[in-house]
C-alpha cells in the first residue's frame, strides 16, 4: 500500500509499504482522510520524541472499516461503516485512569499512522475509540473530531462557565476550535490575540474581539475590555513561553491560565507567585483527550454546535503529501487535510 513515510526532519517520502492486517479483536480501516496537525508539522520540522523514523505520521483519521476480526460484542461499529477513529484509548484501570485523568494514562493503546491507505485498528481502540460518522456529516469535517476533542478537554480542565470572559492567545486551527468550544460552553466575551490578519478575521467572524499583539498593549487592552476585572480563563494556544507571561498578566483574580500549546522540552516559564497566592490564579495545562471528549466532539460537529467553516483551507492527495507538509510548515495555510481513499 502507499503511505507517506517520515524518515527524519524535512524528509517525507510517499512509498510502498506492507499492508497491515486486522489483528484479533480489531479491524482494518481503509483511510479516507487524515488531518495534518501541529504535532505532525513540528515532527517534520525538527523531530519529536514520540516518533522514531522511519514511521507513518497522522492521527486525525476517518475511513471505512473493511474487515473486522472477532470483535468484542461491545463494539458499536460494523464492517462497512464510515468511522472516525481516536488515535489512542486509555486502559481505564491504572491509577491515573482511576482519577479520571484518562488522557494521562501511561498504558494507552494506539493506532498506526493515518497518512496511509490502510490502518490496523487494535481491539481496544475499536471498542473504545471508533465511532460511526453520523449520516450527512462531511468526512473532512469528521476528521476534526480529534483536535476538537483536545479543546473540549482543555475547556473542561479550565472550568469555562456560562458568562465567562475568555482570552485565547493564538488563532491557528486549534485556537479557533478553542474559541468555538468556549462559545459552546457559554462564554459570552471572547477575546483573541493573534498577529496574522487572516486568522484575526476568522476569529472576528466567529464573534471574537481580536487584536494584533504587535500593535496592541495586551495588558492594557484586557484591562479596558473587562473593566479592569481581567479574563476568567486564558488559553495559550501557541508554543511560546513568553505568551504565558502575557496570559498571567491578563488573567483576573480567581482566573485560570491554561498552557495548551506544546512547548519544547526544557522551555521555562516564569510565574508571579504573588498572583498565584493573593489572586488565586491557577496555572494548568491540557494534553490530548479522553474517549468521552472524542465522542462529544463528533456529536457537536454533526449537530452544527461548532462553526468549522473555513478552518480547513487546503486539501492534498496522498501522493502530494510532501507538498502538504511543506505548505503547512511555512504557515501558508490554516488547516490542511490529506485525501487518501476512495470515500474521500
Amino acid at each position: 500500500m502507499r503511505a507517506a513515510v517520515y524518515h527524519g526532519p524535512g524528509d517525507l517520502r510517499v512509498e510502498q509499504i506492507p499492508k497491515p492486517e486486522a489483528r484479533p479483536g480489531g479491524a482494518l480501516l481503509e483511510v479516507s482522510y487524515c488531518g495534518l496537525c501541529g504535532t505532525d508539522i513540528k515532527t517534520y520540522r525538527r523531530g519529536h520524541h514520540m516518533f522514531t523514523p522511519p514511521c507513518v505520521l497522522g492521527h486525525e483519521v476517518v475511513g471505512r472499516i473493511v474487515e473486522m476480526k472477532d470483535p468484542s460484542p461491545s463494539v458499536s461499529v460494523n464492517e462497512g461503516d464510515l468511522v472516525a477513529v481516536a488515535p489512542y484509548v486509555p486502559c481505564f484501570v491504572c491509577p491515573l485512569c482511576a482519577r479520571d485523568r484518562h488522557e494521562l494514562c501511561r498504558h494507552k493503546e494506539w493506532i498506526d499512522g493515518g497518512f496511509a491507505e490502510y490502518v490496523s485498528v487494535p481491539a481496544g481502540v475499536l471498542e473504545k475509540g471508533a465511532f460511526r460518522v453520523p449520516d450527512g456529516l462531511d468526512l473532512r469535517v469528521a476528521a476534526l473530531a480529534e483536535p476538537l476533542a483536545c479543546c473540549l478537554n482543555a475547556v473542561t480542565d479550565s472550568h469555562v462557565r456560562m458568562g465567562d470572559t475568555v482570552l485565547i492567545i493564538g488563532a491557528g486551527p486549534m485556537g479557533l476550535l478553542m474559541l468555538e468550544s468556549c462559545r459552546a460552553a457559554g462564554a459570552t466575551r471572547l477575546l483573541v490575540s493573534e498577529s496574522d490578519e487572516c486568522r484575526r478575521a476568522q476569529a472576528e467572524r466567529r464573534g471574537a474581539w481580536a487584536v494584533d499583539p504587535g500593535q496592541t498593549d495586551i495588558a492594557a487592552w484586557i484591562k479596558d475590555a473587562t473593566c479592569s476585572s481581567g479574563a476568567d480563563v486564558v488559553f495559550v494556544c501557541v508554543g511560546a513561553a513568553d505568551a504565558v507571561d502575557q496570559a498571567m498578566a491578563a488573567a483576573g483574580p480567581g482566573g485560570v491560565v491554561n498552557v495548551f500549546g506544546g512547548l519544547p522540552g526544557g522551555a521555562m516559564i516564569s510565574v508571579d507567585a504573588r498572583r498565584v497566592h493573593y489572586d488565586e490564579v491557577t496555572v494548568t495545562g491540557s494534553f490530548g483527550f479522553a474517549p468521552e471528549h472524542f465522542r462529544t466532539a463528533l456529536a457537536m460537529l454533526a449537530a452544527g454546535r461548532v462553526d468549522v467553516d473555513g478552518i480547513i483551507t487546503h486539501e492534498f492527495s496522498l501522493d502530494d503529501a510532501t507538498r502538504a507538509f511543506e505548505t503547512a510548515a511555512t504557515g501558508k495555510c490554516l488547516k490542511a487535510i490529506i485525501r487518501v481513499g476512495e470515500d474521500g
